[in-house]
């Protein structure tokens, strides 16, 4: 078991702390005299890291964790920055972790591999943190999340735990200073609210799960800036998918700069994608990924809806800057890289330059690609297109 803890800098060298304290690794149970023991804590904020990889299930079993967490939860107002990773969470390890207050709590993650049976995401221990900015718990074994008491000014929001359309739509309805929101595992369809929800301050939500699309249906996103959507299997998804996604791009008309979509079978959902992203005229970075391992990639459309028209034609996503497309199939040598450049350096005409790119072609041999992509990676284009026949060209400057 491992202790990270470190306090401001500003603060230590003021207060004579010892350069241990500010990246501190011992053994529990800790001694009286050091540093780490509360009385010292009084002094400043206190962020720490508890890591324990042990295999124990509760605190009887495991005896090292008990003084230190007895240590920890006494000097827990001065807490600032709390990041728990326990291989096993427990209800009693997680009781003496969130029970009472914490006023100058900043921000609190909890990183578990398995929790105990009945565990809750603890939400409603919100209330006894007022200044909590950000909060993350990542856990495949929790249960339902229980919903906080009362509206709170948290900003960050990360849930990796069981998850149902409406408790999601919920908590962005009583966490309405949010700006980033990642929804891990939204697989549960139970009702939609009766009212649509517009949330002013949302700037990054990640949906991952069966019922992610379906969740965006009653919301409106003004200020989204970053969406990012994954689901396992294309063929699971509601066969009206392009009309929510679509329906919430116009309701919502974020000048969204980051658009990332993965799953499987994304060759069925081609043609939609394509004209959803004449909603995004912003783009600044694409991503589409299909990480199925059957023969359902992207194919070759959406490299030629990417290749800017001879003017006056308008081109699609005129200000990417950053381009990733993973498992494009039936792509014809030469015509990945011939659209590369014509959004590259000069030749880029009515739209940005590229900067990065990150492309895997699958199929035929690809001779023009190859050489067309070393002269760009000469050039200065970063990134690397894989050929997964015959080989992969890298531009071996990229860091």
């Amino acid at each position: 078991m491992q202790i990270l803890a470190c306090t401001r800098a500003r603060h230590a060298g003021s207060l004579g702390v010892t350069r241990y304290y500010m990246q501190l690794c011992c053994s529990a149970p800790i001694p009286s005299h050091h540093p780490c023991s509360p009385p010292a804590l009084r002094v400043y904020p206190l962020s720490f890291i508890l890591r324990a990889d042990e295999k124990r299930h509760s605190l009887d079993k495991n005896p090292n964790l008990l003084p230190v967490l007895k240590t920890l939860t006494a000097a827990r107002h001065w807490w600032h920055n709390v990041h728990i990773k326990l291989v096993w969470m427990t209800r009693d390890i997680l009781n003496l972790i969130t029970l009472g207050d914490a006023p100058p709590l900043r921000s609190i993650k909890y990183d578990t591999r398995a929790s105990g049976g009945g565990l809750r995401v603890p939400l409603r221990m919100l209330h006894h943190f007022p200044r909590l900015g950000s909060f993350r718990w990542n856990s495949f074994g929790s249960e339902p999340l229980l919903l906080p008491l009362f509206k709170t000014p948290l900003t960050s929001l990360s849930l990796q735990a069981s998850l149902s359309v409406s408790k999601c739509n919920t908590l962005l309805r009583l966490l309405p200073s949010l700006s980033s929101a990642r929804f891990y595992s939204i697989n549960i369809f139970d009702f939609f609210p009766a009212r649509r929800l517009t949330h002013p301050t949302l700037r990054t939500l990640i949906a991952e799960g069966k019922h992610s699309i379906v969740f965006l249906t009653p919301l409106t996103l003004p200020a989204l800036l970053n969406l990012d959507l994954r689901t396992k299997d294309a063929k699971t998804l509601p066969k009206n998918s392009e009309v929510i996604l679509s329906a919430f791009l116009k309701r919502s008309n974020p000048r969204l700069h980051t658009l990332s979509l993965s799953t499987s079978y994304m060759r069925s959902l081609e043609p939609a994608v394509l004209r959803i992203l004449a909603l995004t005229p912003h783009l600044r970075s694409l991503r589409l990924e299909d990480p199925s391992i059957y023969p359902s990639s992207l194919t070759a459309a959406v490299i030629r809806a990417l290749h800017p028209p001879p003017p006056p034609g308008a081109p699609l996503c005129p200000r990417l800057h950053r381009l990733d497309l993973f498992r494009v199939s039936d792509c014809p040598d030469g015509l990945c890289t011939a659209m590369l450049r014509a959004r590259w350096g000069a030749h880029a005409n009515g739209v940005a330059c590229l900067e990065w790119v990150n492309i895997d072609l699958e199929g035929d041999v690809h001779d023009h690609d190859q050489m067309d992509m070393k002269e760009l990676c000469a050039e200065g284009l970063q990134g690397e297109i894989n050929l997964r026949d015959p080989g992969s060209i890298r531009n071996r400057g990229m860091v």
